[in-house]
């Protein structure tokens, strides 16, 4: 039975996305997508986006060329998503700290 909201699928790094993320989206970098076809459903709409827009038109053609008929970009891309003061959330818990090794000054 088809779901009538869409399948959000995140095509940006794994990184990108855990750094945050439009609720409810999965992570499937671009690079990976051909590998992952049998996650992605074919009785439901989808909907690929990015952070700007280029690598989920790439994605949209790619999963076209592989017989997806509902598929679509989202246009204002992540970046136009929280521009609008949109929801998002962190796969990392709330004040979590990036570290980074320190290397001394010569």
């Amino acid at each position: 039975m088809a779901s009538s909201s869409p399948f959000l699928i995140d095509v940006r790094t794994s990184s990108e996305f855990q750094a945050d993320h439009i609720i409810g989206a999965i992570n499937i970098p671009l690079p990976e997508l051909d590998r992952h076809l049998e996650d992605i459903p074919t009785d439901q709409a989808v909907v690929l986006y990015c952070s700007t827009g280029y690598r989920s038109a790439m994605g949209v053609m790619a999963l076209r060329l592989q017989g997806y008929t509902n598929v679509q970009g989202f246009p204002p891309s992540f970046a136009g998503w929280k521009a609008a003061g949109e929801p998002v959330t962190a796969s990392k818990a709330p004040g979590t700290v990036q570290s980074w090794p320190v290397v001394p000054r010569r």
